[in-house]
């Protein structure tokens, strides 16, 4: 019998492990900052405080409720070489490493076409093909000791259970180690001669292992069975489906807005656009666009939050012509060749609440644009911070009229979809009830010219 869920739950600014019923409710967390540096010998993820949280946090939620299934989870933009000895033969690369203009050169002539693993080739370092070249290239002897290569989100399955397999979301998500078309190793890895780097790839709901004894001390109740793990937006996806969505666009949003699309086709896919692939733990490609939205959010707010915005200064916003034009990092979103050209125009908001209001109308307008470069027609479901920013969703449920825009009130969709993986050991989907709000948009003059003149300035941009 199931007593406790526990998700080990790796992003990119906080890790965290949250503590679940045999319901898939959640019951306790626990939560700490992730831990990067500066190299070198590149910008590095640490493992070391992830492991030390770890064995502190599952005992803890096990003496709340008896911890019989331990499911990781993590962003999906590093990985990690081990040796034949279990060590990592060279330290994580964190994404945000800026890879030599050389190499990169280098690397376009290789990677593989989009066609085959419809993704760009990503800013920084968050492309997989391009973290591996780059580690060959400039260390070949580090590299030469690699034995494994396995993504961040089963090193973290690793370094709790001591096995290694890699999954088919993990190795999927925009990597270009994978022909998308086939679900199998791309030409670059076998071009590279990689393809021993592989294990096999298994289901995420598999069970690997158990916990070590150093993750259990001297007391723990539970079974703490390990599973695979899975990619944490792919997670997020699993929990709408799981609450019986059927045709829907979610937008997983965080540190990154990627919307999921049921009934996009690979095919309608524009590398110019930031629009990519998933393939779901089923397997099952799934078309996506992609926004850096989370970290343009904070440039333009100067750290202001979302609930600090408001509608009336949005009108302001939209009255006075102020104007966020993009793009605000390395990513041009759905708007091409606009990458690190973002600026304001317009009267400059002067207080945190105009500063996070522009920001949320900014991120509702290229939310927008994504959508349609996706062909988004049915519900759009928001999940994570963006869910409780209200400003946002009231704009965005303007600009896409005739949708439905619900706003889901789970807290975490991605640490709750990661523990629907414990409820289905035979790989059947389960029903767990979901919560969502449908937004009813405030009055808002103004708003279409105002999209019509962004549009023009921010397309414009990006000739």
């Amino acid at each position: 019998m199931l007593r406790g869920i526990a998700v080990v739950d790796a992003g990119k600014t906080n890790t965290k492990v949250v503590l679940f019923d045999a319901n898939g409710k959640p019951v306790a967390e626990r939560k700490v900052g992730s831990v990067s540096h500066a190299g070198p010998p590149y910008r590095t993820i640490d493992p070391a405080p992830l492991i030390e949280f770890c064995q502190k946090a599952l005992t803890e939620l096990d003496e709340i409720l008896p911890v019989d299934v331990v499911v990781p989870s993590a962003h999906g933009a590093a990985l990690a070489l081990v040796a034949g000895d279990g060590s990592l033969a060279m330290p994580v690369m964190d994404y945000t490493s800026e890879p030599p203009s050389d190499v990169i050169g280098r690397y376009v002539k290789i990677q593989p076409p989009f066609g085959e693993s419809f993704s760009p080739l990503l800013p920084m370092a968050l492309t997989h093909g391009l973290q591996l070249y780059w580690q060959q290239q400039n260390w070949p002897s580090a590299f030469a000791k690699t034995k494994t290569v396995v993504p961040w989100i089963q090193y973290v399955a690793y370094v709790l259970s001591g096995k290694l397999v890699t999954e088919i979301s993990s190795m999927s998500c925009q990597s270009h180690l994978m022909d998308v078309r086939k679900n199998t190793l791309s030409s670059l890895v076998y071009a590279q001669g990689w393809e021993h780097l592989f294990r096999p790839l298994i289901k995420a709901w598999d069970v690997i292992g158990e916990l070590k004894p150093e993750f259990k001390g001297k007391n723990f109740r539970g079974r703490g069975a390990v599973l695979a793990g899975v990619h944490d937006s792919n997670a997020n996806y699993l929990r709408y489906l799981a609450g019986g969505q059927e045709k829907f666009t979610l937008l997983s949003t965080g540190t990154w807005i990627i919307g999921f699309d049921t009934e996009a086709k690979l095919s309608s896919l524009d590398p110019l656009k930031d629009t990519v692939s998933n393939t779901d733990v089923f397997g099952r490609h799934v078309a996506c666009c992609r926004f850096f939205g989370g970290k343009e959010f904070e440039v333009i707010s100067e750290g202001a939050s979302g609930e600090e915005a408001s509608m009336a200064s949005v009108q302001k916003l939209i009255n006075q012509g102020t104007f966020a034009q993009p793009s605000f990092s390395d990513g041009g979103g759905p708007i091409p060749n606009t990458e690190g050209k973002g600026k304001i125009v317009g009267p400059i908001p002067s207080n945190q609440e105009q500063r996070a209001s522009l920001a949320s109308l900014y991120c509702a307008l290229m939310v927008s644009e994504s959508l349609d470069a996706i062909g988004s027609k049915h519900d759009v479901i928001v999940d994570g911070p963006f869910s409780k920013n209200h400003v946002f969703l009231d704009v965005l449920a303007h600009l896409r009229a005739g949708q439905k825009i619900m706003a889901s009130d789970l807290r975490d969709g991605t640490s709750a979809g990661a523990a629907c993986l414990a409820l289905m050991p035979d790989g059947k989907l389960p029903h767990v009830p979901l919560s969502l709000t449908t937004l009813k948009p405030s009055k808002l003059a103004g708003l279409q010219g105002y999209q019509a003149q962004w549009k023009m300035l921010s397309y414009a941009k990006g000739i």
